[in-house]
């Protein structure tokens, strides 16, 4: 069934991205913890702490890049799937609400929490943490929703790709 593809590469794709977010700043942490005399004379001109803010921004970046297409991507399943299940004789009218509701979810994910979080992120980047800046109680809320609300839609899809599989 051509549905149980589009929302397991879905589902997939969700499992990735939490991956590649944890291990970005994963790998600045262990590239710092490393032995790299390359890396050593290019940055003696910094501090340790400027090099690691300095990595951490490219992180960040690098993650901003991925979230956007995530989301983009995200919505172009979503609504392959939805517009499949409209389609289906005979209509599955709750996976047409579940997956309904998982694009409205990355709906708000991509056009409002990421937008929101990139921008803040931006500029907070290269604020010194101590004391925090006034943004960063905001930053933490949105990154704290986009994680919710994005395990609550992997949580969905999870169950739905189960009904289907139970029901076969």
């Amino acid at each position: 069934m051509l549905a149980v593809a589009i929302l397991s590469a879905w589902l997939a794709m969700t499992v990735c991205m939490w991956f590649a977010a944890i291990g970005s700043f994963g790998a600045v942490r262990r590239v710092l913890e490393g032995s790299n005399p390359q890396l050593a004379e290019m940055t003696k001109s910094l501090s340790a702490d400027q090099t690691r803010l300095v990595m951490r921004h490219a992180a960040s970046e690098i993650n901003r890049t991925y979230f956007r297409a995530y989301g983009w991507a995200q919505l172009a399943l979503g609504l392959g799937l939805l517009v499949l299940l409209v389609r289906q004789t005979p209509r599955d009218a709750a996976a047409l609400i579940v997956a309904g509701a998982m694009l409205a979810v990355v709906a708000a994910l991509t056009l409002y929490v990421t937008p929101e979080i990139i921008a803040l992120g931006r500029r907070i980047d290269f604020v010194p943490r101590d004391p925090a800046p006034p943004e960063m109680p905001r930053f933490r809320m949105l990154h704290g929703a986009f994680t919710a609300l994005d395990g609550l839609k992997l949580l969905a899809g999870l169950g739905l790709v189960a009904r289907w599989i139970w029901k076969s």
